[in-house]
């Protein structure tokens, strides 16, 4: 139940790509918004490659919740790339990323997934495809919620899903939720 996306940086010498996942708040005036307005140049952008995947992006890189520094997971580093084309061609068929942003030209671009439905199919006829990468700036979603901008909506409910479970009895001594683990209460 998270708008899950990935995170990409050019190289602007080699054109090779870097690419992390982020599992929450991938939508454009979520994770877009935090892009934007805390990782706006390259030195900013590419601290967000040095742990791996991410539950979630955060204002600075201390606040962000990467799967192997802050969950004690094993670290899965950024995937690389020989550019920007064999990255998306690798994306082909990938269902469960719905944004891919990506730092180039001094700032992030986004490509959405978007799907239209067939008339025969095993899946019931929908094809999913990414859109061109455009500026966040100029992202219709963004610019239609920028303002209504709340911070972390999803790992905030996830949280709370993850409070309720962890009273409520269940065998064990943990239950995992966004951002960590929650003690069962006695």
């Amino acid at each position: 139940m998270s708008t899950r996306s990935n995170i990409a940086i050019e190289d602007p010498k080699t054109k090779k790509v870097k690419v992390i996942y982020v599992h929450s708040d991938g939508y454009p005036y979520g994770l877009g918004h935090m892009l934007v307005d805390n990782y706006y140049n390259r030195q900013l952008a590419e601290e967000l490659f040095k742990y791996g995947d991410a539950s979630y992006i955060d204002e600075t890189i201390d606040q962000c919740s990467f799967y192997g520094r802050d969950w004690d997971r094993e670290e899965d580093p950024a995937k690389e790339y020989r550019d920007e084309w064999m990255y998306m061609n690798a994306m082909k068929g990938d269902v469960f990323i719905e944004y891919i942003y990506i730092y180039k030209d001094n700032r992030w671009h986004v490509s959405t997934q978007k799907s239209y439905k067939t008339k025969d199919g095993y899946d019931h006829g929908s094809f999913c495809y990414y859109t061109k990468f455009e500026p966040v700036v100029m992202n219709k979603e963004y610019i239609k919620y920028k303002d209504k901008h709340e911070k972390h909506a999803e790992v905030k409910m996830i949280s709370k899903i993850g409070e309720m479970l962890s009273g409520a009895g269940f065998d064990g001594d943990n239950v995992m939720v966004q951002g960590g683990k929650a003690k069962k209460s006695n």
